[in-house]
């Protein structure tokens, strides 16, 4: 990529610790127009034949008050839902990723509505759950999900114009953050400065956490 490839040497860097077992996050920090999105676009293509699996979600100006909504493309493909499928067979889908992963995960496959977009009915277990410790739980278990399934093959996740984040997951990907060190994963967030969003995602003060501010190139269009 023209013009940035110092940028895409510096994930690349961060990527390799992410590979050593050494979980990463990394902020992109850069004004509207000024090719972020371009930018990790372009370091997912050089990564994705390397077997790395691959989850990208994007916040919307629409989905402010929408929860969890950046997060629901990236568990369709961690859990490998197909959309195709009626929304019963992807719920039985989930809940075999979820038995592959641990069985005793299973009885809380219903608090994944959210996050997965799935109408899941409440069980015995999660209906005795008030609003706090389903927040908590589903948190954990996700948290328990992501580390297995890094286990199994090194991750690269990217959540896109974090300023339209919601608040559910926001607080989910400051949990997710903390999690990550000792696993296999690299978190990428691409934001916008004007918005102070570098102080207010939850995890810009943890050890793992670097931000790369991009500078507009000389000569050179503005692109998102």
């Amino acid at each position: 990529m023209v013009g940035r490839q110092v940028e895409i040497d510096m994930l690349a860097a961060k990527l390799d610790e992410a590979l050593a077992g050494r979980g990463q996050i990394v902020g992109i920090s850069a004004e509207a127009g000024m090719g972020k999105s371009r930018l990790v676009a372009e370091f997912a293509r050089t990564v994705e034949p390397r077997g790395i699996t691959i989850a990208v979600g994007e916040c919307q100006s629409f989905g402010r008050n929408t929860s969890y909504l950046v997060w629901n493309a990236i568990w369709s493909v961690l859990f490998r839902l197909d959309s195709r499928l009626a929304e019963d067979e992807q719920v039985r889908s989930l809940e075999a990723e979820l038995a592959a992963i641990d069985p005793a995960l299973v009885p809380r496959a219903p608090l994944l509505g959210g996050p997965s977009r799935l109408a899941h009915s409440d069980n015995d277990l999660t209906a005795s759950f008030d609003a706090k410790l389903r927040k908590t739980s589903l948190e954990g278990l996700l948290v328990d999900c992501l580390r297995a399934l890094a286990s199994k093959g090194p991750i690269l996740l990217v959540l896109e114009d974090c300023y339209w984040i919601d608040p559910l997951s926001r607080e989910l990907l400051e949990v997710l953050g903390r999690g990550l060190a000792g696993v296999s994963v690299l978190l990428v967030l691409a934001y916008r400065p004007d918005k102070d969003v570098g102080s207010s995602l939850g995890v810009e003060n943890l050890p793992h956490f670097e931000e790369i501010g991009l500078t507009e190139l000389e000569g050179r269009t503005r692109c998102s």
